[in-house]
């Protein structure tokens, strides 16, 4: 594969990735991991550290799957007891976020509290021209100014240009809030792209036209913007009862994904706040999910299973442009694309979006086979 070599605005991205997500301080020690997917973005960042001083270890790495990849790691880390700073991991994927444990591993070998893992997934030049436009700070005051008003809400209308409208009834004293901006914290994993706070629906109502973009946690070529095919969901009580889009092979894929056990169930109701990603991309990408509108992601949740009892394999991202939220009785509506952020206190009991194992990379092959264990049509039974 011949290198790229990066554009202005992928080095600016890179720049605000290594300043502002990173702080990158002189003591750190860095390490790069790609799959092959993501080959050209891993050689950039190599190359912005060099240009910087720092001498990176690139591992490669096969998605999913690769027992030796533990071993490739584990020889280029360092010795903790000599570790001058952070250990600073840069991991890098287009589709999959992969070997959760291997890194999970180096986490608690080198303490929590001197360990940043960035898992950067939709590794691409849209990923450092769309979506790192905008620094963690300015995501937190976006973050926190919504938490302010939706998080103690009970229900929420949301309404679109594209038809949407919906009824939500929320409850943050059973779901958790969570908020992706971008923010290390000692002893996790600091997931890019950034911009979203989302939770459990206790119930969703109404019509979602998803104008924007889909993002789901399969492996598809297809084309994953939709304004020139909207699909309409018709939702009943937290259950997609009807979807319809005009291209016959997106419709396909998206019946399968709702005929997949438990992939009726409306599992999250997020709003994306990242305004530095100016458009919807044609890839299946986290960078849409990010984009400032509303999404609803049907199959797999984001509570603890002890707190909503099932796991589903697919979660299928449906994505307005932009939205309306309208909260409780207030009258005036947070339109999402223009509201103004104010100096309001992030809550502390929002918590950051992690994962607790691999995830992604479903094979249209296997989403086929889980969608023939439910009948098409037929309700899916949720466990309680």
């Amino acid at each position: 594969m011949n290198f790229v070599i990066p554009d202005e605005k992928v080095q600016q991205g890179i720049k605000v990735l290594l300043d502002d997500y990173v702080l990158i301080e002189s003591t750190d020690t860095f390490v790069i991991t790609y799959t092959p997917d993501s080959r050209d973005p891993a050689a950039w960042l190599a190359l912005a550290l060099r240009h910087r001083g720092f001498a990176t270890p690139i591992v490669p790495m096969r998605k999913l799957e690769d027992p030796e990849f533990a071993g490739r790691l584990e020889a280029v880390l360092p010795d903790p007891a000599t570790l001058p700073g952070r250990l600073v991991v840069l991991t890098l994927e287009r589709d999959t976020m992969s070997h959760f444990n291997v890194f999970e591993n180096a986490l608690k070998r080198f303490g929590g509290d001197r360990t940043m893992i960035l898992r950067i997934i939709s590794a691409s030049t849209a990923f450092f021209t769309k979506s790192l436009n905008l620094a963690p700070a300015q995501l937190t005051r976006f973050n926190a100014t919504l938490l302010e008003r939706v998080k103690p809400a009970r229900k929420v209308r949301v309404t679109s240009r594209g038809g949407t409208d919906l009824t939500i009834e929320l409850d943050a004293d059973k779901y958790h809030w969570i908020s992706n901006r971008g923010v290390w914290r000692p002893g996790g994993f600091t997931i890019l792209p950034a911009g979203e706070v989302a939770t459990y629906p206790v119930t969703v109502d109404g019509v979602l036209v998803a104008d924007g973009a889909f993002n789901a946690n399969i492996i598809t070529p297809l084309n994953a913007s939709l304004a020139a095919n909207p699909v309409r969901v018709e939702i009943e009580n937290g259950q997609a009862v009807n979807l319809t889009c005009a291209d016959p092979q997106l419709d396909a894929m998206f019946q399968l994904c709702l005929n997949s056990p438990y992939g009726r169930n409306v599992g999250e109701f997020g709003l994306g706040t990242n305004r530095g990603i100016d458009e919807f991309i044609t890839a299946n990408s986290h960078i849409n999910e990010r984009r400032c509108g509303v999404h609803l992601g049907f199959g797999q949740h984001n509570q603890r299973v002890s707190k909503v009892p099932y796991i589903a394999d697919v979660h299928l991202d449906l994505i307005t442009a932009g939205a309306l939220v309208w909260v409780d009785d207030d009258p005036e509506p947070i339109d999402l694309e223009t509201f103004t952020a104010t100096d309001a206190e992030h809550p502390a009991d929002a918590l950051d979006e992690d994962i607790t194992g691999d995830c992604c990379g479903l094979g249209y092959g296997q989403l086929e086979g889980l969608a023939a264990c439910v009948v098409p049509g037929s309700p899916v039974r949720v466990q309680r």
